[in-house]
């Protein structure tokens, strides 16, 4: 058989290039360290490497989760254990301010301490993250939790979202509680209610908190709600600010409370209930005070206060103080309780944290054990190879300079 020059050629130099690929590619796995560098070196363990390392991205990811989500509940545990402790400073307050030597004086000093510590509650209610956001607000984690009002109050402002985050495949942990269910829905130890501003008003009038002086008579008045709406002057003789207060079901005025003459922060005593209206009023006004069984913690520490500022030294408000501070030690037991649960509830979900953390850990060490086991070159074999490879090529490079001079014009 007649081989051609051109064929002599092409076959030295297709060796040539054959065994310079190989010599590379072998080149290449010693340098980085991987036997598999692209599928088609092994279809089956590229497969199962790229699988590997999805999941293992996926557990970098719930990784970080858990990261944040154990912070935010750190977070709260914390806050959580500084309001118990204020709630508890206020519970030996109300029984100091039990004593029935105390003077108004004495108890005014007493609601200066109950006024420091509401607002350094508040501030413990009012904590950011390390994101930034409120810890507090729900799902409106840019928006203040709780806002004072004009009257010195505090409205909740979030809203009764719970955020939620993945820290497993099939594991799901609460990062936080919404501040209405915290402070706000608290079981309130008697009937109560709150009061509130209707938001059409045209005035710049508030409404304080109120208690009750009288337990028997909103006893038998609950569960209805009252709305105060202020009239026109021409209303009363000689012509003045005046209101009514009508039951909210069905509109009936309360007896004895049609177009009663009014001055700012007047006490308004009825059904069994105290409440004051202050600023300017105008007709059309409306102030409404809604029955309920909760009471919000803040509202608790606001009606202590307001009690041991205002209420004097006679029988009248000395029947009402006592049954303030009865009322205030109830509701602060219910507040801790509520708070003591939540905390229980913090707790469990660190404890799932760190449970799926180091079960994550012992699944991501087997992983890499076997990622490693498919991918990773074997360094012995592989520096073999590579000096059996350059030899080969180095026999290749020294075959095809024989066949240059093997060329008939060379013997010419």
């Amino acid at each position: 058989m007649r081989v051609s020059t051109l064929q002599s050629f092409n076959k030295g130099l297709n060796s040539i290039l054959d065994n310079q690929s190989q010599v590379n590619k072998t080149q290449q796995q010693v340098s980085t360290g991987r036997r598999v560098l692209t599928p088609a070196d092994d279809p089956i363990a590229a497969t199962k490497i790229l699988q590997l390392q999805q999941d293992q991205a996926l557990r970098e990811q719930f990784g970080k989760n858990m990261t944040g989500a154990e912070g935010r509940l750190a977070l709260e545990e914390t806050q959580l254990a500084g309001i118990t402790d204020n709630l508890t400073r206020l519970k030996e307050l109300t029984i100091k301010a039990g004593d029935g030597s105390m003077t108004i004086t004495d108890r005014q000093a007493v609601a200066a301490e109950v006024r420091e510590i509401l607002g350094g509650t508040v501030d413990l209610m009012n904590a950011k993250d390390a994101g930034g956001e409120y810890l507090f607000g729900g799902f409106k984690g840019g928006t203040l939790p709780f806002q004072k009002n004009e009257n010195g109050r505090y409205d909740y402002a979030g809203d009764e979202g719970q955020r939620f985050l993945s820290i497993a495949t099939s594991t799901t942990v609460a990062t936080g509680d919404n501040g209405k269910n915290l402070f706000v829905d608290v079981q309130a130890a008697d009937n109560s209610f709150t009061t509130q501003v209707n938001p059409l008003n045209q005035g710049a009038g508030f409404i304080n908190p109120g208690f009750v002086v009288d337990e028997e008579a909103y006893a038998e008045f609950y569960p209805e709600d009252l709305v105060i709406t202020f009239n026109a002057d021409s209303a009363i003789t000689p012509p003045g600010a005046n209101y009514t207060v009508r039951q909210a079901s069905d509109g009936r005025v309360i007896e004895g409370f049609s177009a009663q003459s009014y001055s700012e922060g007047t006490e308004i005593i009825v059904a069994g209930i105290a409440v004051k209206i202050s600023g300017e009023t105008k007709p059309g006004d409306e102030f409404l005070v809604d029955s309920s069984e909760k009471q919000s913690i803040t509202d608790t520490i606001y009606r202590l206060m307001d009690g041991l500022n205002n209420l004097e030294d006679n029988v009248v408000d000395s029947a009402t103080l006592d049954n303030l501070l009865e009322d205030t030690l109830n509701n602060l037991a219910f507040a801790q309780s509520s708070i003591s649960q939540v905390r229980s509830e913090v707790g469990a979900r660190l404890n799932i944290i760190e449970n799926t953390s180091s079960l994550a850990a012992d699944i991501d060490l087997v992983s890499k054990s076997v990622l490693s086991e498919l991918s990773d070159v074997d360094f012995a074999e592989a520096v073999s190879r590579l000096s059996l490879q350059t030899f080969l090529l180095e026999t290749a490079q020294q075959s095809y300079a024989k066949i240059q001079n093997l060329s008939l014009f060379n013997k010419i």
